[in-house]
Parts: structure tokens; C-alpha cells; sequence
């Protein structure tokens, strides 16, 4: 299963109230390997019901890469480089 994958999946299992998260959407753009793809998934998760959530679980999971919460978590001697 990929990162993106694993992720959505994560997410829809955490769901409240048939609220699906805008990284639910099954896109590889939350852990894309292009920093601007990236990017530009951090103000989708303004708003989200389950930022908090998303956030405690990332955290849990010692997330090292990707878009959670609204923080990308991707290294910093990764984040320049583009696919």
C-alpha cells in the first residue's frame, strides 16, 4: 500500500459524522515527492473537522513524510526537491 493509500485510508477510518476529509480523496498530491503539490494540500486542511485527530494521529504514527494536519512532515533536505 502506498503512503497516499495508507493515508486516506487512516483518515477515513477516523471519519465523524460522514464528514470525509479532503485527503480522502484517494490523490498521491498529499505525499507527493513534489514539494509544490504539497503544498498546495496545506490550506485544504483549514477547517477540517478531524485536524485535530489528524494531528494526534500523525503523531502516533511518527509520521516522517507528507501533508498531516496542515504541517508537512516531509525532511527539509527533501522538501526542495521535486519529482
Amino acid at each position: 500500500m502506498s503512503a497516499a493509500e495508507t493515508m486516506s485510508a487512516a483518515l477515513r477510518s477516523m471519519t465523524y459524522r460522514e464528514q470525509v476529509p479532503p485527503c480522502a480523496d484517494g490523490s498521491d498530491r498529499w505525499t507527493s515527492e513534489d514539494y509544490t503539490q504539497r503544498a498546495e494540500t496545506i490550506p485544504l486542511c483549514v477547517g477540517c473537522s478531524l485536524l485535530a485527530r489528524c494531528a494526534q494521529y500523525a503523531t502516533e504514527l511518527k509520521a516522517s513524510f507528507g501533508v498531516w494536519a496542515g504541517i508537512d512532515r516531509t525532511p527539509t533536505t527533501r522538501k526542495g526537491k521535486a519529482a
